[in-house]
């Protein structure tokens, strides 16, 4: 392959190649300009280390061609509001008149507008909108950087990884928002399913309170010395298989709300099924020799449901009964031992213990009972 004066690629972008890796850079120059690119878009691509990426970007950029105002104007949002949600989304907002959305970006202002007509709150309507940049962030990362680490292959040139990166694309384009939608819909199912409305909620215009729930924590033993140790592509690795770990032994009504670093935190109704997921959270890790330790905690007390999540004493206190387990144990507060039949597992009381930011609790060492 050639890259002869009169090819429109930026010279400047070969001259510090030579041989294969200056073929597969022209290959890959010449892809982007026949798609669209321009030569300007070609340099600050390579000048921020984005070359081989700048497929990626088109990709999920598409061919914007409406502005914030048209879609102000088509949904009839409220343009104040529509500019809260995207802030509380952290997603950057463009001048009004700069072509930045698709036709299906419409979906995010006409979902605001629609909730206003309904009833909902503001307020109410910009704290999803926050939820919804902190989960999309996460979903975000993991489908670029996760994904893409993936793709990858010894050997690779610049061209070859561009177009194997940019092919995995487009699924996630086409498709990733409607499997979202599946995921949020089951999710709201199973959080309506967990609310109770009383007369006296109704009339007082309160969806739902407090509610008695059981919280349960694990974490990795020493995660920030095993970070020295291990280096920071291991530990990751660590905190994605607990994660997943967490994710394989939830049950329909003991289910992990979330990850936090080297920590899943799960929530149930029922304190004894906590208990058992936790076990066997433990049973699956101590199975695995090259998995490090983890340790368990769970507390039951008031917990207010919000946006997925759990706020309340009981989360705080599960987090810092987990912090006092030893290495493969699971603690339990009193509130929790209380709730379950004593048959069912073996207890060791260990005693009051002071606990950061809580006060002295009475905690239990929890196994299952021999069969």
């Amino acid at each position: 392959m050639s890259d002869s004066h009169d090819d429109p690629i930026p010279a400047e972008l070969l001259d510090d190649l030579e041989g294969p890796a200056r073929e597969a850079r022209a290959a890959l120059l010449r892809e982007l300009l026949a798609d669209g690119a321009t030569a300007e878009e070609l340099r600050e691509a390579h000048g921020r280390g984005h070359l081989v990426l700048l497929p990626v970007e088109r990709t999920l950029r598409g061919t914007p061609t409406l502005t914030t105002a048209d879609l102000v104007r088509r949904s009839g949002v409220d343009p104040e509001l529509f500019e809260r949600v995207l802030q509380a989304a952290s997603i950057a907002i463009p001048a009004d008149d700069e072509p930045a959305w698709e036709e299906r970006d419409a979906a995010l202002p006409e979902l605001i507008a629609r909730f206003v007509d309904a009833g909902v709150a503001p307020d109410a309507i910009v704290d999803l909108g926050r939820t919804l940049g902190e989960s999309g962030a996460r979903i975000g990362a993991a489908a670029i950087v996760g994904l893409g680490a993936s793709l990858t292959r010894e050997g690779d040139g610049e061209d070859q990884l561009a177009s194997r990166i940019a092919r995995a694309t487009e699924p996630a384009r086409e498709h990733l928002a409607d499997a979202l939608a599946t995921v949020v819909r089951e999710h709201a199912l199973d959080q309506l399913s967990r609310i109770q409305l009383s007369r006296d909620e109704i009339a007082e215009g309160r969806l739902a309170g407090a509610t008695q729930i059981s919280i349960g924590f694990a974490d990795v033993v020493g995660f920030t010395r095993l970070g020295e140790e291990l280096g920071a592509e291991r530990l990751q690795d660590v905190a994605v298989r607990l994660a997943a770990l967490g994710a394989e032994v939830a049950t329909p009504d003991v289910r992990v709300v979330k990850t936090i670093g080297d920590a899943v935190m799960l929530a149930g109704a029922r304190p004894a099924e906590v208990v058992e997921v936790l076990l066997d959270l433990l049973d699956r890790v101590d199975a695995d020799p090259a998995f490090p330790r983890i340790r368990a905690g769970v507390a039951t007390g008031d917990g207010v449901p919000r946006a997925g999540d759990w706020f309340g004493p009981a989360v705080n206190r599960a987090s810092r009964v987990c912090s006092t387990a030893r290495p493969s144990t699971l603690l339990i507060d009193d509130a929790t031992r209380s709730r379950i039949d004593d048959a069912a597992f073996e207890w060791r009381t260990i005693g009051r213990m002071h606990l950061k930011g809580v006060g002295r609790v009475l905690l239990h060492r929890v196994r299952r009972a021999p069969r």
